[in-house]
């Protein structure tokens, strides 16, 4: 099963965002065949739910399934590819990206919030370019996300409601990813502006911008420890995509996990005692320091971008 990282960024191209690049990662995905294996019983991996998207009805939705990977609810059942799903701070509302009102012939992929029943979906915003990978702000108020409107991907900022719209990286290459830091200072993307995708780190009105990975390799996924004083992400450094952690200057890198398929994406729970991840088009969880590994999800699907709720 090709991995998110290998279907949506290509290696060192990862940052990738035209409608032809969505096109292949929708038909990527769709034909190939993930493991199928069922689990019993449910792992020990404590308590909370994880959002994630899977196309298990023969479509991208969104679903939310208890941590152990029981208890597993649909909650978008739209036409559409659903994707990316984030939840709000106070975990009532999930925002995600959806082409769902694409026009015939082209996509259109834009920023949409629902409840975390699945109820209330609203658009967040709207114009002819790609929209993707939404980041709520710790307030609940706003979404970091990124978007071609202006030629390139770069990270926008909007307020919940749609209004409010501010561009925050202005550089010749692709920034996507964002991250909200947990106390709002800072968010944390990935970028090609040194060549390789590393991951930055830039103060919330996009001034401050620090390389924070500094590695040859590819570095992707940045997300933030509960306390902030970490980040989770994973790189193909040593030859496969696995994850690591390091501290939120850079310091410290510690990988996480030995996997042999490319692993990606991670998530920390609430109490930033786990971290949940995609590898091989299913959900891990594992400790904190990478021990305890479980595997939440086994189906014939595709099974993608684990997110904690709150």
């Amino acid at each position: 099963m090709p991995s998110w990282t290998e279907t949506r960024h290509g290696s060192d191209r990862a940052v990738a965002e035209s409608a032809t690049a969505f096109f292949w990662l929708l038909a990527a995905v769709l034909t190939s065949s993930a493991c199928n294996e069922s689990q019993a019983p449910p792992p020990d991996v404590g308590p909370g739910q994880i959002a994630f998207a899977s196309d298990r009805l023969a479509q991208f939705d969104i679903y939310v399934m208890n941590a152990n990977g029981t208890g597993i609810q649909r909650l978008t059942d739209d036409l559409a590819f659903d994707f990316w799903p984030s939840w709000s701070p106070d975990g009532s509302r999930i925002a995600f990206t959806s082409d769902r009102d694409s026009q015939t012939g082209s996509v259109n992929l834009e920023i949409y919030v629902m409840n975390a029943d699945g109820t209330g979906v609203t658009r967040v915003t709207s114009d002819t370019a790609q929209d993707d990978e939404p980041a709520w702000s710790p307030d609940g108020t706003r979404l970091a996300f990124r978007s071609n409107r202006d030629g390139n991907a770069e990270i926008y900022v909007v307020n919940v409601d749609g209004s409010g719209l501010a561009r925050l990286t202005t550089d010749s290459a692709s920034d996507v990813q964002p991250a909200w830091s947990p106390d709002g200072s800072k968010i944390a993307f990935v970028t090609t502006r040194d060549a390789n995708p590393e991951i930055y780190v830039m103060n919330a009105d996009g001034t401050g911008v620090v390389n924070v990975s500094g590695d040859p390799a590819s570095d992707l996924g940045p997300a933030w420890s509960p306390d902030g004083t970490k980040l989770a992400f994973h790189s193909d450094r040593d030859g496969i995509f696995q994850i690591y952690v390091m501290n939120a200057d850079g310091s410290g890198v510690v990988r996480l996990t030995t996997l042999g398929a490319p692993s990606e994406l991670p998530a920390w729970s609430p109490d930033g005692s786990r971290i949940a991840f995609d590898s091989d088009a299913e959900i891990y969880v594992m400790r904190a320091d990478g021990t305890g590994l479980a595997r939440v999800t086994g189906t014939d699907a595709a099974n993608y971008i684990p997110r904690w709720r709150p």
